[in-house]
């Protein structure tokens, strides 16, 4: 055989072991007999030719190919190779999971058993795809619940003391306490509302008082206005008339004039003692006397009452429309919180 045929047949027994090397390399072993399968993954981060596929952890073959569908660039096509012993059944779910906590992907095969017969996947077909995050792949819900279990049974149990009368740590005696505000603050907004009850009958008999006082004043000063026209046109006419005449009638003015002057001062009397008495009122209610005093002049507590009563309807409106923030069952999940469309604290 001539030099040049042997180093012609040489070249390419050597092409084909490369060839062969890089598709082995690659993950796809040209003399194995493998069986081609696909499937459609979003996303395609890490994965390669030659990522595993496996069953429960056993390698039985790997990635081929990874191309972009031509029809929606928003899926990815994975083809995969898996040994020619193992039978696929149609139900099958490829897995894209995590293969370790510093990166790379591998393809978890999931079915119970092999196929037999008509359910079994066709060559070429396309398998469903599931993804699972970092966490998943390193725990199973199987091996997670027992944790959950535990720890769901602590905190009912912890939660279910709180507040125990026997109990002297700092969150039990804070509930309690907690609990006993709350009774004391329902007992100081019924005495709050007994008290309003009763002093708006007093507020009102008052004002009515002040009322009539008011008008007996100005009917007193018409009165005043009355007399004092009469005397200035008695003085007029006293001016005009001789002084022959008016000798004559000056006794019956001057009685008159006496008598006007009398009544003059027995109304000036009477309305000397209405505002004496009015005075007495106003200072009474300036000294604090009686409820009227105390709610003119004790301007903290009608303030802390009014913001009391204004804080308690809003707390009884909130646990009417939002029961579920106070009252909340361990081990679900509370929906977050909705402001409904006339909350009363939206002007607050």
């Amino acid at each position: 055989m001539r030099k040049e045929i042997k180093i012609a047949l040489l070249a390419i027994v050597a092409s084909l072991l490369a060839f062969w090397g890089f598709k082995f390399i690659s993950g796809q072993n040209l003399f194995g007999g493998s069986k081609v399968y696909y499937t459609v993954v979003d996303n395609a981060k890490e994965l390669n030719t030659a990522t595993k596929v496996l069953i429960n952890g056993y390698q039985v073959g790997s990635v081929i190919s990874i191309n972009p569908d031509p029809n929606d660039i928003t899926k990815i096509n994975v083809g995969f190779q898996v040994k020619k012993e193992v039978e696929l059944p149609d139900y099958t779910v490829v897995q894209i999971k995590s293969e370790s906590p510093i990166g790379g992907k591998e393809l978890e095969l999931l079915f119970d058993k092999y196929c037999s017969g008509s359910n079994c996947a066709k060559i070429g077909s396309y398998l469903k795809s599931e993804t699972v995050g970092l966490l998943g792949s390193i725990i199973t819900p199987a091996e997670l619940d027992p944790h959950i279990q535990s720890i769901t049974s602590s905190i009912d149990n912890t939660l279910g003391n709180l507040g125990r009368a026997d109990s002297q740590a700092p969150l039990d005696r804070t509930i309690r306490d907690l609990s006993t505000t709350m009774d004391n603050l329902a007992i100081s907004t019924s005495r709050f509302s007994n008290l309003m009850n009763s002093s708006s009958k007093d507020l009102e008999v008052t004002l009515a008082n002040m009322a009539l006082l008011t008008e007996s004043l100005v009917n007193s000063t018409a009165k005043l206005s009355g007399i004092l026209n009469d005397v200035s046109k008695m003085t007029a006419d006293l001016s005009i008339v001789s002084f022959s005449e008016t000798v004559g009638k000056s006794n019956a003015a001057i009685d008159q004039a006496s008598m006007s002057l009398k009544s003059l001062e027995t109304t000036m009397n009477g309305a000397t003692t209405m505002v004496s008495d009015l005075n007495k009122i106003v200072k009474g209610l300036e000294n604090g006397d009686g409820s009227l005093g105390l709610l003119l002049n004790d301007k903290k507590l009608y303030s802390d009452l009014t913001a009391t009563t204004k804080n308690m309807d809003l707390l009884l409106q909130d646990i009417r429309l939002n029961p579920r923030r106070y009252f909340k069952v361990f081990g679900k999940k509370v929906p977050d919180y909705e402001v409904p469309e006339s909350d009363p604290a939206s002007g607050q």
